[in-house]
């Protein structure tokens, strides 16, 4: 391999998406320079996290083995993908990703892969740091409240009861396309699923509130068809008052999605569904209404 300037290869990460360093301190990479004879960089590499050194493949558990590597200047392109942690990633190919993924209410406990990232041989990147960006293989799925009212209401027992069981750990393989610069899950190997309906903590909404609140305990789960359907949502209104609502989940949610079924009730004791407010689980900052910084 022609090297120029003995450019070593580093990595780093987009730390405004998915904050990988506050989630986990490790990724697998795999790395592949496309030329007249095409060859793997890194077939897996393991890369560490430390607050000195920022993200290395060199030091740290399980790299002992793994050679530098340096920018290739005989290379048109090179493309990099990863899957975070490490012991979720089952396999990682050129194309491909698959790993374990569990429905859960802890980021630590969800699974997360990169974007596609392409260097071309003449683009301001080559040479520079791999900046790689994070998405949820999981999907967010949260409850928000919308209550107009002169005085506050709280909002407990809050629960979602599915139509069909739903997975609840299983393995999902995603597959990239160079060309698109695009990933797609293909295939999910559901190894357990439950019917138990989705529990969420309680919401207090202040007097004069005009936005709708969302609960401060999302679900991150595993993307799946079997959600779609008629769904019924029922809660305790003041300690005292049951309600219930049907709503339809229409498509089956994608992974690093954020999916927020927005209800409204009033002094009328009406509960009605009132739409789904569905964004890119990225972790923006916070912003008006009901879009949330997802860390």
């Amino acid at each position: 391999m022609v090297q120029q300037e003995h450019i070593p290869l580093s990595f780093s990460t987009v730390q405004t998406k998915s904050g990988l360093s506050t989630i986990f301190d490790n990724f697998e990479v795999w790395a592949r320079c496309i030329s007249v004879s095409s060859s793997d960089l890194m077939e897996g590499y393991r890369v560490n996290y430390d607050a000195a050194t920022g993200w290395t493949y060199t030091e740290g558990e399980g790299t002992e083995n793994q050679e530098l590597k340096f920018w290739d200047a005989a290379s048109t392109s090179f493309r990099f993908h990863a899957g975070a942690p490490v012991s979720r990633v089952n396999e990682i190919t050129e194309a491909s990703l698959t790993m374990g993924i569990t429905a859960t209410t802890t980021l630590s406990e969800t699974s997360l892969f990169s974007s596609p990232y392409i260097v071309g041989r003449n683009d301001p990147s080559y040479g520079q740091t791999v900046n790689l960006q994070f998405n949820y293989a999981n999907a967010r799925v949260n409850v928000a409240f919308k209550y107009a009212s002169s005085s506050s209401v709280v909002i407990s027992d809050i629960q979602l009861t599915p139509p069909a069981a739903y997975p609840t750990t299983g393995t999902i393989k995603l597959d990239y396309d160079w060309a698109k610069g695009k990933v797609r899950a293909t295939a999910l190997d559901k190894t357990a699923e439950s019917t138990e309906p989705l529990s969420f903590p309680s919401v207090n909404i202040p007097a004069g509130s005009t936005t709708a609140i969302e609960t401060d305990q999302p679900r991150y789960m595993i993307p799946d068809a079997s959600v779609k359907g008629k769904w019924s949502i029922s809660m305790i209104i003041d300690e005292k008052t049951p309600k219930q609502a049907d709503f339809t989940i229409s498509k089956a949610w994608e992974p690093g999605k954020s999916y927020l079924y927005i209800f409204e009730y009033t002094d009328q004791a009406n509960l009605v569904f009132i739409g789904t407010n569905e964004v890119i689980f990225d972790g923006k900052d916070l912003e008006n209404g009901v879009e949330h910084n997802f860390n």
